[in-house]
């Protein structure tokens, strides 16, 4: 996920610079709807670039992702613009069968196949030693954890 926002972000500067120099060197600049319509791609781009500095990261950091509760795992992902953060989701420790974690990603199974997703800040590494802290040895048995850069 860090790679697609990475992308996202290059892509969002590339085009930001094409209406910014169409805007100055072209009479678009007297159309009230393309400067509204740059002014909206400019708040955007300042978005997507934001989510890959490490101010971003450092604000939010995984234990404000991920945490738990005495029996409960809670998913908070990031979402929308800048730090914006959606609802937390549970799962019962007891019935996660299987955690695939990725670069800013994380997937929870349980038993009923049911899978939640969360998007984070971090690196794949920092999320599996996270969770190496989070989960007791007992309970991380119980669980498979798959890395996304390893093969299943």
């Amino acid at each position: 996920m860090l790679a697609i926002n990475q992308l996202l972000a290059k892509i969002s500067a590339l085009i930001a610079v094409v209406l910014i120099a169409l805007w100055f060197f072209t009479p678009l600049w007297h159309s009230v709807a393309f400067s509204f319509f740059v002014l909206l791609w400019a708040f955007i781009t300042v978005s997507s670039l934001y989510r890959v500095t490490p101010l971003f990261v450092s604000r939010n950091p995984i234990e404000d992702s991920l945490k738990r509760d005495v029996n409960q795992l809670a998913l908070i992902s990031l979402s929308g613009l800048f730090d914006f953060k959606r609802k937390a989701e549970f799962v019962l420790i007891g019935q996660i069968k299987k955690i695939k974690i990725g670069d800013g990603i994380i997937h929870v199974t349980d038993i009923n196949e049911q899978t939640l997703t969360a998007v984070l800040s971090v690196a794949e590494s920092k999320i599996d030693a996270y969770l190496h802290t989070l989960l007791s040895e007992r309970e991380r048995e119980n669980i498979k954890i798959i890395k996304q850069s390893s093969t299943d």
